[in-house]
């Protein structure tokens, strides 16, 4: 093991707090809390996305997991809970929180199932306009998934299957973005 790599397992393993993570100016903490459960951040990136051949940092992505995961399969074999917080460093209208979610799940996607498409259009839907530096959080608890818009509970979908739908996007093989996906492993 690396030399940093021991030092980051020696302050988790001994309770030590670890300073925030600072990406594109926005501070990343090292840990959070879903259901009573402490979480370590298991990584962290930019999404940046191409208009008109222009590259537009968009958010800033970081996961959160009770014990690393650094594989797509170790990550879709997780029973959690896992939480995932996109801090958007543009503000950003409804209609295009709206088109972003949809085009990341038809471009990104690899599983589905049978009522794929209504948990997806219910989850997009739970997604208003954000201001620079608005949170939306997504926590993965039991078979549920929870969506937070601004710090506020916008909804529920149940089921584990719309959870692997989702890890997919950032897991699967056609990731939203290679090198997010790296990030988020902590790779």
């Amino acid at each position: 093991m690396n030399p940093v790599a021991s030092a980051l397992a020696f302050l988790i393993l001994s309770g030590a707090s670890l300073p925030a993570l600072e990406i594109q100016g926005v501070s990343v903490p090292p840990s959070a809390q879903v259901s009573g459960q402490a979480l370590q951040l298991n990584g962290a990136g930019v999404r940046t996305v191409t208009l008109v051949m222009i590259p537009i940092k968009a958010y800033v992505a970081a996961f959160y997991s009770p014990v690393p995961l650094r594989s797509e399969a170790s990550v879709m074999a997780s029973s959690g809970p896992l939480q995932f917080d996109f801090i958007f460093l543009k503000s950003v209208s409804q209609s295009d929180v709206t088109k972003a979610w949809q085009s990341q799940f038809n471009a990104s996607c690899s599983y589905s199932y049978d009522g794929f498409k209504k948990d997806r259009d219910a989850f997009v839907a739970m997604f208003g306009p954000l201001k620079s530096g608005g949170v939306e959080m997504v926590c993965l608890v039991g078979s549920n998934t929870l969506v937070y818009d601004s710090g506020v509970l916008k909804g529920t979908i149940a089921g584990r299957e719309f959870q692997k739908a989702f890890l997919s996007l950032w897991f699967g093989s056609n990731p939203v973005e290679p090198s997010l996906k790296a990030s988020l492993l902590g790779s």
